[in-house]
């Protein structure tokens, strides 16, 4: 009896503290689903009341991870992968490849302090010799061409169907294999030439995927619940709604920066660990570049698994996949005088991003060649830069959304601000001064300031264009914005490489000056709201366009509609507007 008795108590107890594990179980199971949809889910009466007002879905809170992840993933490679250490790879990669310029045969010393008096090291490129610092901004300019070719080509086939997911998915993996094959260079001298080839298909691929990524910013902000609320309240075309789309544009865009500027600290802080653990050789950044494609790989894995592909209009019919987007390209172009106040602003960022690209890349291979700085010293560099710019990016959204500064007086400010670094730098061409980034400790100073500026300039420069786009051209134009950064950033190193050849390089702050302050002044008289307007004209006149096309085809008339047709379809449609 005693057995049993005490045995009794023993099964309850069990049977009490089984079915408290299970509470305990269901319990953390219910948290962990709260805490899922609260990370990833929106309100659902907010979806119910808002979603009958528009085709697509709304914007989900997984679609804005997605977006915050993938930046946080690819543009931290990009700042850091492609911004450092793929052009100080090849510039060290052509050093050690180089032959003397008065003797061709003879390998160029180790110490430049051992190089004769009045000769220099050259390496081959096409039919010229060039110093290793004039070949790494070379290499940087065929990209630039390629990238400009390759971008027209897709980015507007991408404004089609249901594919551009998959196309920034497929660039950025091309772009992470490309990059982690750079550390062949190194590896086997004799293919030297190696790494500057795969930089160029790199940098082809990172400047395609940054075109996918930018069109994001229109598209969601146009879907965002908060967005469609003030649409349904005041009119789609109201002040209040253009006002909650640029708030939610500079959202997206600051919060994409500021994400892309934070992956770069945890990427060139591993980088880091690594150049210091070891000797810091050209094979090591090798390996560092190898580390970043894994690293952009993992959040490209998690961007696929969160973000939703939303569905475009079908190509025309009839329209061939390899020309359609040259094609469409060139008549937005010819249209010019119907977007005037966007091509404005493209020539004034055509400027300007020239000048960001270029003063990057001059600092840097001026705090290598002329400093001496280590690879260790460039790194501690991008890291504060990386910092600054996290810093200031959330500044910067704070000023625009509780004191109204505009996303274009930001430019203008920061463009003016940045424009006094190269004047700072002139002052080195004074022998006896001793500023003017003659010291390593300039070098830090100039990186912290650079951040500052750099980041608020191309996080408000989306915003303004994403403004200036009609309806159904995202990735299309912000092609067109990327090439106008990007094509023009082989004229600056070319000019710079010219300049550097003929006077040496600090001679190139010159030029460097010029390019800030000149878009500056542009950007003064650039209208945003009459951007707007044209934008939302451009894209009446082209659905009426469609639409006397298609009864054109079924009547059979091969003549090309009229403006007195197309006026007074896009006439009817507001009359239909206001009706409703």
């Amino acid at each position: 009896m005693d057995a049993h008795a005490k045995v009794a108590p023993t099964a309850g107890s069990s049977s009490s503290s089984s079915s408290s594990s299970s509470i305990k179980v269901a319990s953390e199971t219910s948290r962990l689903q709260r805490l899922r949809a609260h990370l990833f889910e929106n309100d659902i009466s907010e979806e119910m009341e808002l979603q009958p007002y528009m085709r697509e879905r709304l914007v989900k809170k997984s679609e804005l991870w997605a977006f915050f992840l993938l930046g946080f993933g690819y543009l931290a490679m990009s700042n850091t992968a492609t911004a450092i250490f793929q052009p100080l790879m090849v510039q060290q990669v052509a050093r050690s490849a180089s032959h003397l310029k008065s003797s061709p045969s003879v390998p160029c010393p180790t110490l430049d302090t051992d190089i004769p008096l009045g000769d220099k090291c050259v390496v081959p490129l096409g039919f010229m010799r060039v110093e290793p610092t004039s070949y790494a901004l070379l290499v940087n300019v065929v990209a630039v061409w390629c990238t400009t070719v390759v971008s027209l080509g897709t980015s507007a086939f991408a404004d089609h169907g249901r594919i551009s997911k998959k196309l920034l998915m497929f660039f950025c993996s091309m772009l992470a294999i490309a990059t982690s094959f750079m550390f062949v260079g190194p590896l086997i001298p004799e293919l030297w030439w190696v790494s500057g080839l795969l930089m160029v298909i790199a940098l082809i691929f990172s400047g395609v995927t940054l075109n996918f990524y930018d069109a994001h910013i229109p598209i969601l902000a146009r879907h965002h619940p908060t967005v469609v609320r003030a649409m349904v309240k005041f009119g789609e075309d109201s002040i209040e709604c253009n006002e909650a789309r640029v708030r939610m544009a500079t959202f997206l865009s600051g919060g994409a920066s500021a994400a892309g500027f934070a992956g770069g600290v945890v990427l060139t802080v591993m980088a880091a660990i690594v150049l210091m653990s070891t000797n810091a050789s050209s094979l090591m950044i090798g390996y560092c570049l190898i580390m970043s494609a894994v690293f952009v790989l993992i959040f490209l894995v998690a961007y696929g698994l969160l973000s939703y592909q939303r569905t475009s209009p079908a190509l025309p019919e009839g329209a061939n996949r390899l020309t359609f987007g040259y094609v469409r390209i060139y008549k937005t172009i010819r249209q010019v005088r119907r977007l005037k106040t966007m091509f404005y602003y493209l020539s004034a960022w055509f400027i300007l991003g020239d000048g960001l690209t270029s003063a990057s890349n001059i600092a840097i291979l001026l705090a290598q060649s002329q400093l001496k700085a280590t690879n260790d010293a460039l790194i501690g560099a991008a890291v504060l830069q990386y910092v600054s710019a996290g810093v200031s990016m959330w500044f910067w959204i704070w000023l625009q959304n509780h004191k109204g500064v505009r996303p274009l007086q930001v430019i203008i400010a920061n463009s003016c601000l940045f424009g006094l670094i190269p004047v700072y730098c002139l002052l080195g061409l004074i022998k006896s001064n001793p500023v003017g980034l003659k010291q390593t400790w300039e070098m830090y100073m100039l990186a912290s300031l650079f951040g500052l500026f750099v980041g608020a300039i191309y996080s408000s420069n989306r915003v303004v264009f994403s403004q200036f786009i009609p309806l159904g051209h995202e990735n299309e134009l912000y092609a067109l914005f990327e090439m106008a950064n990007v094509s023009a950033s082989w004229i600056g190193p070319l000019i710079c490489a010219a300049i550097i050849e003929g006077a040496g390089i600090r001679h190139t702050w010159w030029f460097l000056v010029a390019q800030f302050f000149i878009p500056a002044v542009m950007m003064v008289f650039v209208d945003v709201e009459k951007g707007r307007l044209e934008a939302v004209e451009f894209y009446k006149v082209e659905q009426a366009e469609k639409e006397l096309e298609k009864m054109q085809r079924q009547s059979g008339s091969k003549s090309e509609p009229t403006g007195i047709e197309i006026a007074s379809i896009v006439d009817s449609e507001k009359e239909q507007g206001e009706d409703v």
